[in-house]
């Protein structure tokens, strides 16, 4: 791949026009400039006098990078305990006949690689786990939009199973299968479903353990469905009374179809609960999001440890192998699984577009600009001293050139220079505000 000069990079072809897209300031977005007879220089220190620390700053952003540089730090740590998984090489070896791109979405405040290969992992991924998780809500939220805009109604359903220390997480999952489709397949229910005007339900699949919890009763793979309802029916039945009749009767089914299904009998405190509207418009909005009340397995489990909550233990303490033992478990158990199931013609009904995982991993915002490109030497000396997140923090915060900086910076490491961690934490400060 040739390499691109600052000045060059500005004015060269498709990717020249596309850096130089106007941005809502009013500037060149990405346009880069060099006065005459200037250097990049080796002084770190002397770069801080060059940087617009203003630029991009405010909370949301500054948090926004935060959890994406604590992302990258967990995909290590996953490529580390999968090493021959799709996550160990993700947004780390160049797409098919790619250029490496680095793109700024100006109204986030954020920035993003694409011409990367990505495992599109909702389950082993902490980088591809939040892009796919944030696009799933959107759809979420457009489909509850839509529904209630046509005076129906959404309620809640968490459904639980019994479990033990010993349960095996795969035999768990089988078991609750055999459970849920005999629970949708049940008459009582179907009767239920048309008292209560439903059209269907989105399914979220959600993951747990006790291990640090006194009793340690092990996993605890659980169910949150969105059912779409009101339709055809008097919603004005839909009172507190009347859905803990619906909670009661549902409960009894559930508990039955789990007993059948070898899981044993759920308690009725909390093997079925039937939340209203306001519960379900908040789980909706809040799914998928980086923080403590995050819904989904990345989210800090307030009882037990996330599958993500143990790549925070390894991370924290290597020594950790019980951490590394549970996620593997748990990647491998669920690999190929969906995390968010919509039952038959619902997307189709809301006029959403049916996409996978992976396609949404790579997606690239319509409203992003492109700042410019990283060769492949570049992308060497990033990958040796595990700079990705730094890049697209400097790439936000400071600009195109202070990347080029920084890349520049970095290269010595691939030639045999002696770099000891402080000296990039200092150059990451001096060019960070």
């Amino acid at each position: 791949m040739t390499t691109l000069s600052p000045a060059r990079l500005a004015c060269n072809g498709k990717a020249g026009a596309q850096a130089q897209r106007a941005r809502p300031d009013g500037h060149a977005g990405g346009q880069i400039s060099l006065a005459p007879g200037a250097s990049l220089g080796i002084n770190a220190k002397s770069w801080a006098i060059r940087i617009n620390k203003g630029q991009n700053d405010g909370f949301a952003s500054e948090t926004r990078m935060n959890t994406r540089v604590a992302r990258f730090a967990l995909q290590s740590v996953a490529r580390n305990i999968l090493p021959k998984s799709r996550t160990a090489k993700c947004l780390r070896i160049r797409a098919y006949n790619s250029e490496i791109q680095v793109w700024k979405h100006h109204e986030h405040g954020t920035a993003a690689f694409s011409g990367l290969q990505t495992c599109g992992s909702v389950w082993a991924c902490p980088v591809c786990a939040a892009k796919v998780a944030e696009r799933r809500r959107v759809e979420l939220q457009a489909a509850l939009a839509c529904h209630r805009g046509g005076s129906g109604a959404v309620l809640l359903l968490t459904l639980t199973t019994p479990h033990q220390k010993t349960d095996k997480l795969a035999d768990l999952l089988a078991m609750q299968a055999k459970a849920l489709h005999r629970f949708w397949a049940d008459r009582t229910v179907k009767a239920i479903q048309a008292e209560m005007g439903t059209i269907g339900h989105v399914k979220a699949t959600e993951v747990t353990h006790g291990r640090r919890s006194p009793s340690n009763n092990g996993w605890h793979p659980h169910y949150h469905c969105l059912v779409f309802c009101g339709s055809g029916v008097d919603l004005a039945r839909f009172d507190e009374a009347q859905r803990k009749d619906w909670a009661v009767r549902l409960y009894l089914r559930w508990a039955a179809c789990c007993v059948k299904s070898g899981l044993g009998e759920p308690s009725f405190a909390h093997g079925l609960k039937l939340d209203d509207g306001t519960k379900a418009a908040n789980y909706a909005a809040k799914w998928g999001l980086e923080d403590e009340m995050t819904k989904g397995h990345t989210k800090k489990a307030l009882h037990g440890e996330t599958p993500f909550d143990f790549l925070r233990a390894y991370l924290a303490d290597g020594s950790d192998k019980q951490a590394a033992a549970l996620f593997q478990e748990f990647a491998e158990v669920f690999k190929g699984k969906r995390q968010l199931s919509w039952s038959k013609g619902l997307k189709a009904r809301f006029a959403i577009e049916e996409t996978t995982d992976e396609e949404l991993s790579t997606r690239v915002e319509e409203e992003a600009v492109l700042l410019g490109l990283i060769t492949t030497d570049q992308w060497r000396d990033v990958l040796k001293v595990d700079a990705r997140a730094t890049v697209l923090e400097i790439a936000a915060r400071s600009g195109w050139l202070e990347v080029q900086r920084y890349l520049w910076f970095i290269k010595d490491a691939s030639k045999g220079v002696e770099f000891d961690g402080e000296m990039l934490k200092e150059a990451r400060s001096l060019l960070l505000p």
